[in-house]
This record gives C-alpha cells, structure tokens and sequence, in this order.
C-alpha cells in the first residue's frame, strides 16, 4: 500500500531504469534563473516492493495529512476551546470531527451529502452557533461530523471560512494562520516572494497562468491534501505533448472514502509552472477522480495541487480576498534581476 509519505519513493524504486528524474529533480525557482545543481531527494520511508502490472499499489483519497506536513490553527467552537483544525482549502465545508462533537454534545443536524476527492457519502452533521479561527467567524453553521482518522485533528476549515481571508503557512516555521485579506500584498512583497495572480473559482483559489508539462491548465490549491492530482484530460493533453520521450509513469489503485476504487496513474511530470514560478520533475498523480465531476471538469485539464508541491516554499500564502497566491523561497536561490 501506498502513503502520501512514501509514494515518490515507490514510483523512484519501480523506475530504477530511468534514475534521470531522480537526480534532476529541482526546487521551485522564479521562471527565467537557471536551476541550482542539488541532490536528489530522500525518501521519507523505504517504500514497497516494485509493482506488478496485474497489481497496481494502492493510494488511500480523503484521509488525514501525514503528520509531518499536518499544521493546525487553534478554533473555538461556542466558545470553548481553543481546538486545532487543519485548514483545507480545497473543503467547500468546514467539518469537526466525532470525538469533538460528542465532547461538546452538539446538538444533531440534518444529514447531507458531502463530496470529497475520491467520492460522496452521506455524512452527519451538527450545529454550531459560532466557530472563530483567528479574525473569521461562522455563525449558525451545519457542520458534517467526520471520522477522527480522516482528520488528524480536530476538525478542519474549509473555504466557508476562508471568505476575504488570508491563509498563511509557514513551513520552515511549521505556523499556520488565518488572518485578514492584505490588498496591497501583490506590491509589497519581499525579495524573494512571488505573487501569482488567482481566480475565486468554485469558492476555491486557482492559478490563472499555469501550466504542468507545457500544457495549460486551471491549477487549484489543495492545502488538505498531502498529494497532487490532475485530471485525465490533462493526462491525455501530456501524452500528445511528450509522445515522443515519454515521463516515467506507474498504475495506480485510489481508495476513496467510501472505499470504492479508481485507476489511475502516477507520472513524473517535466515541469509545474505557476505564474512566474518553475518546477522540474515532479510526481503526479492522474485520473478521472469524482471531484473533477462535482467541478464540472473532466474535459478540461486541472490539477489540485497538495502539500507536496505547497511545502518546497518556505512560505506559501492564500489570499482569498486579494485573489492571490504569495510564494516565499527558501534560501539558496538568486532573485530575478531587473534591467533599468
């Protein structure tokens, strides 16, 4: 079985014959710079043994974020509290999880149909008079009730929240805030941040000038994910783009949470480019997940970008309000030069 922890090692161990997108896998750097030489990365976890054709690995959908990439912003729930939640942008709802509900013995709420990534449940809810996460607030909310495991908290924040809000994560600091939307964040803007243009699309940020193997797409950011995933319209764009040197690529089984099953695979793609930021080699997982459905997007080529992607930034900030995504690089990297 595959976790979203070892996943690039599984693909690296049944691609040994193709090291090539091993050792030239780069951090992301501003479009126009050349890429610095570095290692290869290590992997996380020693992976499985390499995959047979007739049984493809398998990937879990709509589960918790593995704890290392987990960061969680203190929430308070009817006052009580403060509680931790993970921040999911890609959530149209925010959710509490079972244990906390029956802590604070919320009363009962109609059930609803809750769609995920990999597909829709019925799901519980309760009702909560007021959350409060930083500077935002929900009132006279509904919230669906969702098992510990798939949460790894205590709850999570979706986009209902998230309305002319900013999400900050730092992950050399490993701090998440919510805090105000910054008007003037694409002007003042340090060294060695860039600020990517967004589009408020289905409540959700996506990158208006992106691009995965030189195929244009619309590009959303997934902060509860721990995986990147794109569509098959954009797998079959890739295909028609790279046929003749084709990416290194695997099958693949995904679970979602209702346990059915989807095929798909896994690809290293050439290049992410979002707005004015590259990154060469990366892995991506490819299929018609239920999602892409619910978005209307099956036909055309998308890809909600995870934790994977978000955490080669030291900084990564979402702008709901300002409709911006603010990437900070780490150090080690020479910023764009300007000619007067």
């Amino acid at each position: 079985m595959l976790t979203r922890r070892n996943i690039t090692a599984g693909l690296g161990l049944s691609l040994m014959a193709e090291q090539a997108w091993a050792r030239s896998t780069t951090p992301p750097i501003p479009l126009g710079i050349p890429p610095l030489q570095t290692p290869p990365p290590v992997a996380d976890s020693p992976g499985a043994p390499p995959p047979t054709p007739d049984a493809p690995p398998t990937l879990f959908l709509d589960t918790a974020l593995d704890e290392a990439d987990r960061m969680t912003v203190e929430v308070l729930i009817n006052g009580q509290g403060p509680f931790n939640f993970v921040v999911d942008s890609g959530a149209d709802r925010s959710a509490l999880s079972a244990p906390l509900a029956a802590r604070l013995g919320l009363e009962p709420g109609p059930d609803v149909l809750l769609h995920g990534v990999g597909g829709s449940a019925i799901t519980p809810t309760v009702k909560v008079a007021l959350m409060t996460a930083g500077e935002s607030k929900l009132k006279d909310a509904q919230l669906p009730v969702l098992a510990a495991d798939r949460l790894g908290a205590d709850g999570l924040l979706g986009v209902d929240i998230l309305d002319g809000r900013s999400v900050v994560m730092d992950f050399r600091r490993r701090r998440l805030e919510v805090r105000r939307s910054n008007e003037f964040g694409s002007v003042l803007r340090g060294a060695r941040e860039v600020s990517v243009l967004a589009d408020a699309r289905f409540g959700r940020l996506a990158i208006v000038n992106a691009r995965v193997s030189g195929v244009r797409c619309v590009a959303f950011i997934d902060s509860g994910s721990g995986a990147s995933i794109g569509n098959m319209a954009l797998a079959e764009a890739i295909k028609l783009r790279v046929r003749r040197k084709p990416e290194p690529s695997m099958a693949i089984r995904m679970i979602g949470a209702a346990g059915e099953a989807t095929l798909g695979e896994i690809r290293i793609v050439r290049s992410v480019e979002l707005g004015e930021v590259r990154m060469t080699n990366l892995p991506l997982i490819l299929a018609d997940l239920h999602i892409f459905d619910v978005w209307d997007l099956t036909s055309r080529p998308a890809v909600l970008l995870g934790v994977d992607v978000l955490k080669m930034f030291a900084r990564v900030e979402l702008d709901f309000g300002a409709e911006r995504v603010k990437f900070r690089l780490g150090k080690g990297f020479t910023p764009p030069v300007l000619q007067a």
